[in-house]
C-alpha cells in the first residue's frame, strides 16, 4: 500500500490534522506481532481515504462557488483514490495490515506464521470470544474451562489452569496492551478490527514476551467520519444480545470519539435439577468501551480509552457428569479398596477380603424436593446434576490506557500507559445436594500497571528498526476457600473413622453422630497465595533491506523479572467443632487439647486445655466437671474416647497444613531474540527462514508451605515458510513448516507434598511418602509440523478462507510423571512420560470458512456464510489417561439472511449446527461440551 499525498489550495477549512493522518499512514503500532504502537487498519485506511474524497468534494464545491467556475480536476493521487471503493472488509489476505511491522506490509512480506481474521468475518456468525477466534485460525486451540481456568495454545504448547504464578505461553494483547493473565480476555470480545494470531517465541517488538505465540484483538478505533451501528439478537434458552458502536467527531478535525457496548444473556443448557431456576454456563454480561481521539497538531495525537465490564454472576463451574470408577485395575486389584468413592459411601463396598460394607447410613433415606436422594437416580449419568450451592463465579473487567503518538523528523515516538484490574470469585459444590462444601471455591483479585516507549523509524530506508522499554508491574491476591456444612464430617471420614463413630457406635451412636455433625460444621480455611512481579525489558528490532529482494530481520530482548510470592493459609472460623481442634499445626497455636491416638489426655496439657476437654466429655457424653481439670474427659471409656479422637482426625485432616507464611523469591535476566531472512523471488512469491528464542520466565512457587521454584522454560523455534499470491491476488496461499525444542517446559508435574510426608512418618504410617500435583518442568518437550493459511476470492460474490495444521507435540523427555488413575496399582511413584503426546495436542486441526453474496432486486442482497473448525482427537487429561481421550470432531456455525439497500440486516444464525459434543471418557468424571446446538436471530444495521 502507498502513502497518498492530496493537495489543496489553503481554505477555511481544518485539514491540518488529516493531511497529517494520511502522511503518517505507514507507522506502526501494537498488534500482531506483539508490538504495541497505533496504526490504522485497512477499514480505517479505506474510511480515511472516503473521508479525503468528501473533503475534496467539499472543497471544489465550495471553490466553484466562490469563483463562479467549474470545479478544478482533482490530483491524479485523488483519482486514484477515489477510484477504489471503500469497502469495511479487504477481499483478499493480500491487503490484511500486519502491526508490528517495520512499515505496513503486506501479509506475504511479514517472515512469521501468521492468521489474521477480521472483525467483519467474527461479526457474521456472532463469534464473540477466544473460543470462537480459535476455530477461524490455524494451530490454535483453546482450552475451555471456566473464565479463570480457560487457557490458549499454539502448536499444542501452553496448556494450564489455575496458575496464575506462571506467565502464559500464548500472550494476550488488546490494542496494543499486553495481558499479565489470559483470563483478562476472557470475556466478550466485540467492535473488532482485526485478531491476529502469530505462533513462535516474541518479544524483539515490543510489549510482554511470550514463548509460543500472541493473539492480538484490535479494536476499531476513534475517527472523523461518522458512524453508528447496531446488532439486536434473539435465540433459543432466552438469549438476549445487543450491540452498539457510534462515534465521530466531537470537535472537527480536533477531538473524535468512538463507544461501544455489549449486553449478553442467555440461560445454559444444562439445568441443576436440585433448583431449575439455576442453569449452568449461562451468560449474564455487560460490557463498555469509550475511545477519545485527540490531534492538536500535525506532529501529535493522543488515544484515550476506558472498559468496563462490571460485577456479574454466572454459574460457569460444576459443570460434571459423573459414572461409576471402574471396580479394578488391569492386574486385578481393587480400585477403591477402602471405601473414599461417592458410590462406596452411598452404595457400600467390598474389600480385597471380600468383606461387605454398607454405605452410610447418615445419607441414606435423604429427601430432597420430594423425592429421595440415591446415587443410582441423582448422581450418576449424563445430565444428572443435582447440588445445593449454586453461587456460580462472580467476575468483573476493567482498565483504562493512554496512547500518545508524536512524529518526529525521521521517526515516531509512542508511549503506551495502561492499567488493568480483574477480580474472579467462585463458589463450588462436591456434586450432591448435602451439605458438605459450603463457600468453598477460589478468588482472583488482580491489578496491572504497564508502561512502554516505543521509538520506529519511517519505512522507506535500507533499515527499519522499532526499539523501546517496557515496564510491566502485577499484584494479584490468589484466593482458596474451604467450608463445611452438617454433613461434612460424615463425608469426610474414613471407613475407620464413620464406624467409630456410628456404625459401630453402639450406645455411643447419639455422641457419635453429634461428633460426626461438628467436626466440620462452619469450619472454615481460607489461603492466600501473593503474588507480585515488576518486569523491565529493552528491546530492538531492525531489518536491513539488502536490495529489492532480500531482507535480514534481526531482534533481541533483555527482560529482568522480579517476582516474590507470599502464601498463607489459616482457620478463618472454627464453625462448632473448635474444641476438637489440633493444639498446633506448623507452630500455629489452633486451641486445642492433645490426645493420644486412642482419644487419651497426653500430658503437658495445660489447665485451659484440660477444661477444654472437660467441656468436650460433658457436650457429647454429659459427664459433669470433676474436682480438677480433665477428671471429667479421664472418666470417659476408651469407646468414648476413640470416638473423639476419630472426630478430631476428621477435623485435622480436613484443615490440614496452616501456614503462618512463607515467601519464594525469583529474579533472573531473560533473552528474546530473532534471525530472519526473507527472499522476494517474485510478485508471487516470498520465502522465507528464521530461527526465534524466546526465554519464559519462571515462578516463585510455595508447594504446601515449602519454597519450590520454577525454572525458566527456554524454547528454540525454527521456521521455513512461502507467502504466495497467485491467480491475480484472489488466492493466497500462506505455509510454514516449524521445530520448536523446549527445555524445562512448564507444566504440572507430580512433586513431594512435605508437609504431609512429615504428618504420616509422625503418625508411623508405612510408605509415608506422599505426592501432590504442582506447577513445575518438564526436561524436554517438542513440537513440529506444517501450517498453512489462505483466502480465495475469485469467484464474484464468494470469499473462502482456509486455513490447517499437522502438529506433532511431545515430552522427549519426561521420566517422573504423575501416574494416571487406570495405572494406580503400579508401586513405582511415577511413569515415564517421554515420547507421549502432549495434553491436549491435536495432531490435526483446520478450519474452512466461506460468505457468499448474492444482489437481488431492488439494491437489497442475499447473504450466507459458514465456519467450520475440526479437532482430530487428542487427550485432554493432564496425566495422559486412557480415559481422557476426546474423539475428533467439527463444528460449524451457519449464517443465512438478508441485507437491504438501506443497511438494515436480518439474519439466521445457527451454532455447532451438527451438535457436535465430543468429550473424554473420565476416569470416574467429565465435562460435557457446555455450548451445544444454537438458533437465534439478529437484526443489525447502520444509522
Amino acid at each position: 500500500m502507498t502513502q497518498t499525498n492530496i493537495a489543496v489550495r489553503p481554505m477555511p477549512f481544518r485539514l491540518a490534522p488529516l493531511a497529517a493522518a494520511l502522511a503518517g499512514l505507514g507507522l506502526l503500532c501494537g498488534g500482531a506481532a506483539n508490538a504495541q504502537q497505533a496504526t490504522p487498519t485497512v477499514a480505517e485506511l479505506q474510511a480515511q481515504l472516503a473521508r479525503v474524497q468528501a473533503e475534496n468534494a467539499q472543497l471544489r464545491q465550495a471553490l466553484a462557488g466562490q469563483t463562479n467556475a467549474p470545479a478544478p480536476a482533482a490530483p491524479a493521487e485523488a483519482q486514484a483514490v477515489a477510484a477504489q471503493p471503500a469497502e469495511e472488509e479487504p477481499q483478499a489476505l493480500g491487503d490484511v495490515t500486519v502491526r508490528g511491522r517495520k512499515k505496513i506490509e503486506t501479509l506475504k512480506e511479514v517472515p512469521l506464521s501468521i492468521s489474521v481474521v477480521s472483525g467483519a468475518e467474527l461479526d457474521r456468525e456472532l463469534a464473540q470470544d477466544l473460543s470462537a477466534i480459535t476455530k477461524r485460525g490455524a494451530n490454535i486451540q483453546f482450552n475451555q474451562n471456566n473464565t479463570r481456568g480457560a487457557s490458549l495454545s499454539i502448536r499444542g504448547l501452553g496448556k494450564r489452569s489455575f496458575t496464575e504464578t506462571q506467565d502464559p505461553s500464548v500472550g494476550m494483547v488488546v490494542d496494543g496492551v499486553a495481558y499479565g493473565l489470559t483470563q483478562l480476555a476472557n470475556f466478550d470480545i466485540y467492535d473488532i478490527d482485526t485478531v491476529d494470531v502469530v505462533r513462535g517465541p516474541q518479544g524483539t517488538l515490543g510489549g510482554k514476551g511470550a514463548s509460543s505465540g500472541v493473539v492480538s484483538i484490535n479494536t476499531k478505533r476513534p475517527d472523523f467520519y461518522p458512524s453508528a451501528d447496531y446488532q439486536l439478537g434473539f435465540g433459543q434458552r432466552d438469549t438476549v444480545i445487543a450491540k452498539a458502536n457510534l462515534g465521530g467527531p466531537v470537535i472537527e478535525d480536533l477531538l473524535a470519539w468512538r463507544g461501544s457496548f455489549v449486553v449478553n444473556r442467555s440461560r445454559g443448557f444444562y439445568a441443576n435439577n436440585f433448583d431449575t431456576n439455576y442453569s449452568l454456563y449461562n451468560k449474564n454480561r455487560v460490557s463498555g468501551r469509550v475511545q477519545f481521539l485527540f490531534t492538536p497538531t500535525a506532529g501529535f495525537n493522543a488515544r484515550l480509552s476506558a472498559d468496563l465490564e462490571p460485577h456479574a454472576s454466572q454459574v460457569q463451574n460444576g459443570l460434571t457428569f459423573y459414572h461409576n470408577q471402574p471396580e479394578r485395575f488391569a492386574d486385578g486389584s481393587l480400585t477403591d479398596p477402602s471405601g473414599t468413592t461417592v458410590r462406596s459411601k452411598l452404595t457400600g463396598y467390598t474389600n480385597a477380603a471380600g468383606v461387605r460394607t454398607p454405605g452410610r447410613a447418615w445419607f441414606a433415606g435423604r429427601d430432597f424436593n420430594g423425592t429421595p436422594y440415591t446415587y443410582e437416580n441423582n448422581y450418576i449419568g449424563d445430565n444428572n446434576l443435582n447440588f445445593n450451592e449454586n453461587q456460580g463465579q462472580t467476575v468483573s473487567n476493567k482498565g483504562a490506557s493512554a496512547e500518545l503518538t508524536w512524529k518526529l523528523p525521521n521517526a515516531t515516538l509512542t508511549s503506551l500507559t495502561a492499567t488493568r484490574k480483574y477480580s474472579f470469585d467462585a463458589h463450588n459444590d462436591e456434586g450432591t445436594p448435602f451439605d458438605i462444601n459450603r463457600n468453598g471455591g477460589g478468588g482472583v483479585f488482580y491489578q496491572q500497571w504497564s508502561q512502554e516507549f516505543k521509538l520506529q523509524s519511517k519505512p522507506g530506508g535500507p533499515f527499519d528498526y522499532v526499539t523501546g522499554l517496557y515496564y510491566l508491574q502485577t499484584k494479584n491476591d490468589i484466593q482458596s476457600k474451604t467450608g463445611w456444612g452438617s454433613d461434612a464430617g460424615a463425608w469426610f471420614a474414613t471407613t475407620a473413622q464413620y464406624a467409630a463413630l456410628d456404625t459401630n457406635a453402639g450406645t455411643n451412636r447419639g455422641a457419635g453422630l453429634a461428633l460426626l455433625a461438628d467436626s466440620l460444621n462452619d469450619g472454615i480455611v481460607q489461603g492466600d497465595t501473593w503474588v507480585k512481579t515488576k518486569s523491565t525489558a529493552w528491546y530492538g528490532n531492525t531489518t536491513w533491506h539488502i536490495d529489492d529482494a532480500f531482507a535480514l530481520t534481526g531482534g533481541l530482548r533483555v527482560t529482568h523479572e522480579n517476582r516474590t510470592t507470599t502464601d498463607t493459609r489459616f482457620l478463618e472460623a472454627n464453625g462448632a467443632g473448635g474444641a476438637l481442634n489440633p493444639v498446633t499445626v506448623r507452630g500455629v497455636a489452633l486451641g486445642g487439647f492433645g490426645t493420644g491416638t486412642g482419644g487419651a489426655l497426653l500430658a503437658g496439657n495445660s489447665a485451659a486445655q484440660l477444661l477444654l476437654a472437660d467441656a468436650v466429655a460433658n457436650r457429647y457424653f454429659g459427664v459433669s466437671a470433676g474436682t480438677n481439670p480433665g477428671d471429667a474427659y479421664n472418666s470417659l471409656t476408651a469407646a468414648q474416647k476413640a470416638q473423639v479422637a476419630a472426630a478430631k482426625a476428621v477435623r485435622a485432616g480436613q484443615i490440614g497444613q496452616i501456614i503462618g507464611g512463607v515467601a519464594s523469591r525469583y529474579n533472573d535476566n531473560l533473552f528474546t531474540g530473532v534471525i530472519s531472512p526473507s527472499w522476494r523471488i517474485s510478485d508471487q512469491y516470498t520465502t522465507y527462514a528464521s530461527w526465534q528464542y524466546g526465554e519464559k520466565s519462571g515462578s516463585a512457587l510455595n508447594v504446601n508451605g515449602v519454597s519450590a521454584n520454577v525454572r525458566p522454560e527456554k524454547t528454540n523455534a525454527f521456521e521455513v515458510g512461502l507467502k504466495s499470491s497467485l491467480l491475480n491476488n484472489t488466492l493466497i496461499v500462506n505455509t510454514d513448516l516449524f521445530l520448536m525444542k523446549i527445555r524445562d517446559y512448564q507444566t504440572t508435574v507430580r512433586v513431594v507434598d512435605e508437609f504431609t510426608t512429615q504428618t504420616n512418618i509422625a503418625n508411623g504410617q508405612a510408605n509415608p511418602t506422599a505426592y501432590v500435583s504442582a506447577q513445575g518442568n518438564v526436561p524436554k518437550a517438542r513440537a513440529r509440523g506444517w501450517e498453512f493459511d489462505g483466502a480465495y476470492s475469485g469467484i464474484p460474490n464468494l470469499n473462502i478462507r482456509f486455513s490447517g495444521a499437522y502438529n506433532d507435540a511431545r515430552y522427549v523427555s519426561f521420566p517422573q510423571a504423575a501416574k494416571p488413575d487406570e495405572l494406580g496399582y503400579l508401586p513405582a511413584a511415577y511413569v515415564d512420560q517421554s515420547g507421549l503426546t502432549l495434553p491436549g495436542a491435536a495432531r490435526w486441526t483446520g478450519n474452512l470458512g466461506a460468505e457468499y453474496k448474492l444482489p437481488i432486486r431492488g439494491g437489497n442482497t442475499v447473504h450466507a456464510s459458514f465456519n467450520t473448525a475440526f479437532t482430530s482427537r487428542y487427550n485432554n487429561s493432564d496425566t495422559l489417561s486412557d480415559w481422557g481421550w476426546v474423539p475428533g470432531s467439527s463444528t460449524t456455525d451457519l449464517a443465512i439472511g438478508v441485507n437491504t439497500k438501506s443497511n438494515f440486516d436480518v439474519t439466521l444464525i445457527v451454532k455447532n449446527l451438527t451438535n457436535s459434543l465430543a468429550h473424554e471418557a473420565g476416569w470416574v468424571s467429565y465435562a460435557p461440551n457446555p455450548y451445544p446446538r444454537w438458533i437465534g436471530l439478529v437484526f443489525s444495521g447502520k444509522l
